[in-house]
């Protein structure tokens, strides 16, 4: 299998300058990759090309930690702000359990926030139904798709009933997940039971 360094060396100098003109888009070891084949060719580069890209760099990676600690940045401890599943949570218990599970814990964040709150309920439903429905068709279905297609699920509650009905720069403080965490452990060990025996 070819090197990035080898795979890089084949792109011509205008391919080359669009890795660097476009830091967002590519690997941090690709755009250094691509400085230093334009540098090995003697491609006319500003002066300062080297303070550019390391500051594209750092601008890249502080966008990505800020997309990492979104789903923390809206939660707070004041006592009167409202409480919700924090959206972190209903992520991963989505992922584990299901995007139904995920929905419920989403349907009682709206119920609080005093909306709507049947919808997500019916798209988790209807989500799930037509999950086990692809299972049919797919070969060799797997955990791996089965997060996939959860994660997927997840987002587009998100998109449909948290950012538009809570709102995404809504402060709240996180609600304790053990009630949902005992429900889905009770609900996981007959079907792993079930799993192991058939």
């Amino acid at each position: 299998m070819a090197t990035l360094k080898e795979i890089l060396s084949d792109k011509t100098d205008d391919q080359l300058k669009y890795y660097i003109d476009h830091v967002d888009k590519h690997s941090v070891e690709a755009v250094k990759t691509a400085l230093a084949e334009l540098k090995n060719r003697n491609v006319t580069l500003p002066e300062d090309i080297d303070e550019q890209l390391e500051e594209k760099i750092r601008l890249k990676e502080n966008r990505n930690y800020d997309s990492i600690k979104g789903w923390q940045k809206n939660i707070v401890e004041d006592a009167d702000a409202p409480e919700y599943y924090s959206q972190k949570a209903i992520y991963i218990f989505s992922i584990l359990f299901s995007v139904l599970f995920g929905s419920v814990m989403m349907a009682i964040n709206l119920k609080n926030a005093r909306k709507k709150w049947g919808w997500p309920i019916l798209f988790g439903l209807l989500f799930t139904f037509g999950q086990m429905n692809l299972a049919q068709f797919i070969p060799h279905p797997s955990l791996g798709i089965s997060l996939i297609i959860n994660a997927v699920g997840v987002t587009i509650m998100y998109q449909l009933f948290w950012n538009k009905s809570i709102g995404k720069d809504t402060k709240y403080r996180a609600k304790p997940i053990w009630i949902p965490l005992i429900i889905g452990v009770l609900l996981t060990i007959p079907l792993v039971y079930f799993v192991m025996k058939s």
